[in-house]
């Protein structure tokens, strides 16, 4: 889960706020996107379980509830090449958004 929590927003100026929840917004979608194409693919199952939800402006929810989803990101499968799931999709999404803000 990637939980960011700003305890003052009010110290914070508004421009900062909405860049900060525009960046969270689109870092997590991001992610979100890595995560699905990481995610090892027999059925499909593992590849379709993963959710996204808005806690607050500040906080994004990324799950999978497939029962074997441990598994999978502790290397059961092949297509993990043994760097699990979490890892290389964090290393993407990082990768991506910087390319973006780089231009």
């Amino acid at each position: 889960m990637l939980k960011i929590t700003i305890t003052s927003p009010s110290a914070i100026s508004k421009g900062v706020r909405d860049y900060v929840k525009q960046e969270v917004s689109q870092f997590s979608g991001t992610l979100f996107s890595e995560l699905r194409t990481n995610t090892p693919i027999k059925a499909g199952r593992a590849r379709a379980g993963w959710r996204k939800k808005q806690r607050s402006a500040f906080e994004v929810q990324l799950s999978n509830t497939v029962p074997y989803i441990d598994r999978l990101e502790n290397n059961y499968s092949k297509q993990t090449r043994g760097r699990g799931i979490m890892k290389p999709a964090i290393a993407s999404a990082v990768a991506r958004r910087q390319r973006r803000n780089t231009r």
